[in-house]
């Protein structure tokens, strides 16, 4: 029997939108560590038309990086998996977690006091939209990473690998989204040790009982790095560029 080639030619979607994330990606650490804001580019005279994409890069970059990222993510799972079932993965997390942080924010539980802005993108109710795609991005890269890196470990173990992936991917990101951006606002004045605990146990467990069953064909592919590593690299600079401007 044959086995499965470690990676074939990317389609052209696939080969666009990697290089739009990237694109963006670079313009987001660009603009982030700068700390270019409107009024720094107004004092700069640039022509109306590229002045307007600068704004557009500010006020809406990280929801629109967000959404690439999602779609990049999305077009390596069907690969990976089928497109059947990368649909039905992305439906059951897109809808699990913004039940989660419905009920999230409503409760308290099982983060802690918190409650969102409007600024990462347009609320549906009382969660950006932006919020389930995020859980996607972090989810299904954190587990094609353990699958490429230990694609032999029990379901349990990859659940738990998983969960300390994600668990740490919101470490990172609290600095910026809270003091940095203003995404989301906790009532304690800081990130309560629950919310840390919360991501770790729902995401091994949204692994474990949701992610598809089917080995990863390709092992060898750099979105799942290159996604987890950009946004990462962004999320950094952001808190760098907080120490550095203060």
């Amino acid at each position: 029997m044959k086995r499965a080639p470690l990676r074939i030619p990317w389609t052209l979607t696939e080969s666009l939108l990697f290089a739009a994330f990237l694109f963006w990606s670079v313009a987001g650490l660009i603009f982030t560590f700068g700390h270019l804001t409107t009024v720094t580019i107004g004092r700069w005279h640039l022509p109306p038309a590229l002045e307007n994409f600068i704004d557009l890069c500010i006020y809406n970059g990280d929801p629109i990086l967000i959404i690439l990222a999602f779609f990049n993510t999305h077009l390596h799972a069907a690969r990976q998996w089928t497109g059947g079932v990368a649909r039905r993965w992305a439906v059951s997390i897109l809808l699990c977690s913004y039940a989660i942080e419905t009920i999230g924010t409503l409760t308290a539980l099982p983060f802690g006091e918190y409650h969102y802005s409007d600024k990462f993108g347009p609320l549906l109710g009382c969660v950006p939209l932006t919020i389930p795609f995020a859980w996607h991005v972090i989810l299904t890269n954190a587990l094609f990473l353990v699958r490429a890196i230990a694609p032999h470990i029990s379901s349990r173990a990859e659940a738990l690998i998983c969960g300390a992936i994600c668990t740490t991917y919101d470490f990172i990101l609290e600095p910026f989204a809270t003091t940095l951006k203003g995404y989301w606002t906790w009532a304690e004045g800081s990130v309560p040790l629950l919310n840390y605990i919360a991501w770790f146990v729902l995401s091994a467990l949204l692994i474990k009982f949701f992610a598809p069953t089917l080995s990863t064909r390709f092992r060898y592919d750099i979105r799942p790095w290159t996604i987890l590593t950009c946004t990462i690299l962004i999320f950094l600079a952001g808190e760098l560029a907080m120490q550095f401007y203060r």
